[in-house]
């Protein structure tokens, strides 16, 4: 065999070794990453009414936990929240949003989500409402 071919030979295990440490380099977790897993899960009371609980290892407080929060932050705002319910929680970067839906007939339809609750995942604090524009 000549130079040429073993040289050829060799550049090409060269190349599969670089690519096979670029892979393995690039697969790897970063050192300082963090697991965040969430386990959603629907639980049925009722029958009636479905909440989801989102636990992640950020978030303390259970979906349900934060749907009665937002209940209780409802009740003690009646002119604001008058015939409206608290809906079910989703979790978005540690705040769950809680809609606010409507109860009975008025100026929107019976189901009508026309705000979310924040709530923080992490306290239970409430860090306000956020409206919904309807056009």
């Amino acid at each position: 065999m000549n130079y040429k071919g073993i040289i050829l030979i060799l550049l090409v295990v060269v190349i599969f070794l670089v690519g096979a440490v670029a892979y393995l380099w690039i697969s790897q977790p970063a050192e300082n990453a963090t697991l965040n897993v969430t386990n959603n899960t629907t639980n049925t009371a009722d029958n009636s009414q479905q909440v989801q609980d989102n636990q992640s290892t950020s978030v303390k407080i259970s979906a349900a936990k934060a749907k009665s929060i937002a209940a209780d932050y409802m009740a003690a705002n009646p002119d604001q929240f008058s015939n409206t319910e608290a809906g079910t929680p989703s979790l978005k970067g540690g705040i769950y949003y809680v809609p606010v839906v409507v109860t009975k007939e008025g100026q929107h339809s019976v189901g009508t989500v026309v705000a979310y609750v924040k709530v923080d995942g992490e306290t239970g604090s409430v860090f306000g409402v956020q409206e919904i524009s309807m056009y």
